[in-house]
Parts: structure tokens; C-alpha cells; sequence
């Protein structure tokens, strides 16, 4: 074999033995690269490749990092508002507001009375409290106050009253004796007319003069018969009460305004019966 062919035969041996030493160290030594990347939360790729002269393995892990988001709600309740329409031709007033929460209905004993209304009791029981003093030391643990259309008060006027004294409790039918003996009934036909108070004041005055119907003048005369015969009847002397402690609405009287001797009578009936 000249020289030539023996080192073309060696070269070969070498190749061989260099692919076979290349072979054995790539199965020892696999090549690792790692990858990492960072989308919104942290995530961790880690990719082994591991290369032979015959095939290829990728294997994958991948490690995320959980995020715990708390969320935390405020709600704030709007302020409620009040829609008020009057037709003042139809004598109607609607009243709506747009509270979640209900208004609590009255439930007191008022409530089995024949002609009890009750959308102003409270309202009532309220305007009650700025009645005259002396009328509420003389009223208020005896009278009932009570908001509605008084059953016999409709039959003798064809319509809802604006306001009854009642003192010995009558039924519908004229009968008496009712629950509602010695009560003051206000209607919500006063309260959309804008005199509830003028005839809670009147209505009052007429139990103001009931209850003192046993006071004796000085000269042994009926104070309370003596006043009705000075201002002409009971309703004439009730609105002069009225007058007297500021209201501004009378039914029967043709004036809104009394006299320095009116003034002078009401006061002395005052000073004397109670």
C-alpha cells in the first residue's frame, strides 16, 4: 500500500473514532437552555433539549406564580327624593318617593275604627304637639286624635268633612256610644286642602269648650253657655278660639279677626275654666 492510500485509510479510522467519542459525550453532556418570560404574572420556562445523531426530546416544564386579587365593593345608597303633584281641580295630591324602604303603616286602635284613613296619622299626632298649651294640658290624656273621614259626619254632609268633634262616639247610623267617644277627627280632604291645622285647631276648640262645660261664672251662670250666647252658637265661639290663638281659617265667622272685647271674653273664659 504506497503512502498515499495509507492515510487516506487513516483519516477514515479517525473519523470513526472521532464520531464515536462525539457520540458517547453528547448521551453524557445533554445541551440545556433556559428560557424565561413576563406576561402580567410571572411565569418560568425551563426547556431541556437533548440531541443525539438519531433523534431529538424536548421536554417542557413550566412553573406559574398564582395571583390573588381581592376585590372590595362600596355601595352608596342615593339620596331619596320626594315628587310632590297637586291638581288643586281634581283636590288630589300624590306623593311619591323613591326610598327601598316601605313606610311602616299605622297599626295603633285607630285602625278598626269605621272611617279611619290613616296616610296622616303620624302627620296629625305631630301637628297635635303645637296646639296651644293650654289645650294640650286639657286634651292630650283625654281626646283622641285621629285621622280619617267620620262615618256620620259623611251621612250628614253628603261628603268627607274636613273635621268632626264627636264626644259621645256615633255610628254611621246616628247610634252612639262608639270606640271613638270624645274624638277629634281630622280628614286627609284638610290636610290636601292646606287647613289641617286651622281644623285640628277648630275641632280642639270644640272639645276645649266640652270638656269645660261645668265651669260657673262668678254670678253662678254657665260659662260655656254664657260664651256660645256671646259669639252667637258653639261653631261661632269655637272659631273665635281659633282666632284667639293665632289660627287664620274659620269656618262660620264673616271676619278672621276679634275685637279687644272678644279678646278680653276668651281671655277671662280661659283665665276662669281652667
Amino acid at each position: 500500500m504506497n503512502n498515499r492510500n495509507k492515510l487516506i485509510a487513516t483519516s477514515i479510522l479517525g473519523i470513526f473514532l472521532f464520531l464515536g467519542m462525539s457520540y458517547n459525550y453528547v448521551l453524557d453532556n445533554p445541551v440545556s437552555v433556559t428560557v424565561t418570560a413576563s406576561i402580567g404574572t410571572t411565569t418560568s420556562t425551563s426547556t431541556t433539549i437533548s440531541t443525539t445523531t438519531t433523534s431529538t426530546t424536548t421536554t417542557t416544564s413550566t412553573t406559574t406564580t398564582s395571583t390573588t386579587t381581592t376585590t372590595s365593593t362600596t355601595t352608596t345608597i342615593p339620596t331619596t327624593t320626594t315628587t310632590v303633584q297637586v291638581s288643586p281641580e281634581k283636590d288630589s295630591v300624590t306623593i311619591n318617593d323613591n326610598s327601598p324602604v316601605d313606610p311602616v303603616p299605622y297599626e295603633g286602635v285607630y285602625a278598626a275604627f269605621d272611617g279611619f284613613e290613616g296616610e296622616n296619622q303620624t302627620l296629625l299626632d305631630s301637628i297635635v304637639q303645637n296646639l296651644p298649651e293650654v289645650y294640650k294640658e286639657t286634651l292630650l290624656e283625654k281626646i283622641s286624635f285621629i285621622n280619617g273621614c267620620h262615618p256620620y259626619g259623611i251621612e250628614m254632609l253628603g261628603k268627607c268633612p274636613f273635621g268632626v268633634w264627636n264626644s259621645v262616639g256615633t255610628f254611621k247610623n246616628g247610634d252612639t256610644n262608639a270606640d271613638w267617644k270624645l274624638s277629634v277627627w281630622v280628614s286627609n280632604r284638610a290636610f290636601r286642602s292646606n287647613v289641617a291645622f286651622d281644623t285640628l285647631l277648630h275641632e280642639s276648640s270644640h272639645a276645649f269648650s266640652y270638656l269645660n262645660r261645668n265651669c260657673v261664672a262668678t254670678d253662678g251662670t254657665n260659662k260655656r253657655q254664657q260664651a256660645q250666647e256671646y259669639f252667637g252658637s258653639e261653631e261661632l265661639f269655637a272659631d273665635s278660639l281659633v282666632l284667639y290663638f293665632g289660627g287664620d281659617y274659620v269656618f262660620y265667622r264673616e271676619t278672621n279677626s276679634l275685637s279687644d272685647a272678644e279678646n278680653a271674653y276668651l281671655q277671662e273664659f280661659i283665665n276662669l275654666c281652667t
